[in-house]
């Protein structure tokens, strides 16, 4: 992104004092103070294009003890766009920074699915994906049309087009890299992946395996009339670390009777029982797909060995959600446009999958120990993730971003690195009990990498 040069302070202090007492620079009061702060930045920043007027409001808002999270975040968004208008780039990280704690008084399950309650302790890492957040926001829409729907899809005709695609551009770099013919390097490709997908039928490794809401959520809008993933409101996915195999997937789908109604009289999913159907024509770790109502305009995709222990939680209304997982989920933010989480043990056993026991010991002894992941996006005009490592040992933590930083900085050397690195923040919260990595995607980026 251009960067515009750096205004003097005091012009910036003088102007925003000014717009502020301005008339002019006055919205409409409603609602809350913090309703209130965000119109009147809102009506700085887009309807008289005054940015300090806009700064200063937002600035305001982010200061305020409040609740309304959603606001909160969109006024960050902005700031980030106003701040670099400005010249002020070093004060974007400060802000990123601030993710994970303004706004978050209270925590919150909200952002979830209500059958997610349901699901087996066992399941120890858990995404969702609010897909109208995603499918709305301007990040997306300026994608390729190929971009959009490397992402959204259900046709099957179109995804293997962007899989022959993808294959060609990849056959293309690795030509140029290593001076061969493209036909010579769609033969190795070829080849390569053949060994993979042999390595995973052998099923040497469970985690080799997809889990059932990566593998069957296009069939699902398939048998309910869709061609894509559109329509559906969210979309959450669980699994065990050890074997994804142990997993389930949840949908909300507005309106859903209907479209389980056209679906059952076309043969696209056989009812069993009241709320319990399989899903026609497809097969999960070698037995049928169930598909349970257990909630109003809730669909949840299940293994066939997983689905009488759901029936029964839902019954007893019991909930089994992991507490661990559960504890990071509430601490999300709830206007979060995706999220991933996993627990201490899942993340400190895929970290050190494969490493001999004396270098893990050694590993483990130096490096901060980890209490979780958490993993949010915010879908805007940028995509921002935005990263937190919750740690017991803070000067580990601060010994390893140290290590971190110096390693970005060391990649300014490589051009092409430094372009992706750019937008990359890493650094401990300001309770000094996480870690903290935030990076900003322009439309341009994610394309790329949705189309690598």
């Amino acid at each position: 992104m251009k960067r515009r040069s750096l205004r003097a302070l005091v012009s910036l202090s003088v102007l925003a004092a000014t717009l502020a007492a301005s008339p002019t620079a006055a919205a409409p009061k409603r609602g809350s103070e913090a309703q209130r702060l965000h119109d009147k930045g809102v009506h700085c920043m887009d309807e008289i294009e005054r940015n300090a007027c806009a700064i200063t409001h937002f600035e305001a808002l982010l200061e305020l003890e409040t609740r309304e999270r959603e606001l909160v975040t969109d006024a960050m968004m902005r700031l980030i766009d106003l701040y670099r208008d400005e010249g002020r780039d070093d004060e974007v990280a400060v802000l990123l920074r601030r993710f994970w704690s303004v706004g978050m008084k209270l925590d919150s399950h909200g952002h979830v699915p209500w059958s997610t309650r349901f699901i087996p302790s066992e399941l120890d890492m858990l995404l969702v994906v609010d897909m109208q957040q995603m499918v709305g926001s301007r990040v997306i829409k300026t994608l390729s049309e190929d971009a959009r729907d490397s992402l959204l899809t259900c046709d099957e005709d179109r995804r293997n087009e962007l899989e022959i695609k993808r294959r060609f551009r990849r056959a293309e770099k690795k030509a140029a890299r290593e001076n061969l013919d493209v036909w010579e390097a769609l033969q190795d490709q070829h080849e390569r992946d053949a060994a993979r997908r042999a390595k995973r039928a052998e099923g040497r490794a469970n985690t080799d395996a997809a889990p059932i809401f990566a593998e069957h959520i296009c069939d699902l809008a398939r048998a309910l009339g869709k061609t894509d993933l559109k329509s559906i409101r969210k979309i959450m996915g669980a699994l065990n670390h050890h074997d994804a195999r142990k997993s389930i997937g949840i949908a909300e789908i507005p309106d859903l009777d209907p479209l389980l109604v056209d679906a059952e009289a076309n043969g696209r999913l056989r009812r069993v029982a009241p709320d319990h159907f399989i899903l026609v024509d497809a097969q999960y770790a070698g037995a049928p797909v169930h598909v349970l109502k257990l909630d109003h305009d809730e669909l949840t995709l299940v293994p066939e060995n997983m689905a009488a222990a759901l029936v029964e939680a839902r019954a007893k209304r019991r909930s089994h959600l992991n507490r661990e997982l559960s504890q990071l989920v509430s601490r999300v933010p709830r206007d979060a446009g995706f999220f991933f989480v996993m627990t201490q043990a899942a993340m400190r056993e895929m970290g050190f999958s494969g490493v001999k026991r004396s270098t893990r010991a050694f590993l483990e002894a130096i490096l901060p120990k980890p209490k979780g992941l958490q993993i949010a996006a915010i879908f805007g005009d940028h995509l921002g993730v935005f990263t937190r490592v919750p740690t017991d040992t803070p000067g580990r933590g601060r010994m390893l971003i140290s290590v971190a930083n110096a390693m970005v900085a060391n990649a300014d050397d490589d051009e092409e690195t430094s372009k992706w690195l750019e937008g990359l923040d890493i650094a401990e919260s300001s309770d000094r009990k996480a870690l903290l990595a935030s990076y900003l995607i322009s439309a341009r980026k994610l394309q790329k990498l949705m189309l690598q």
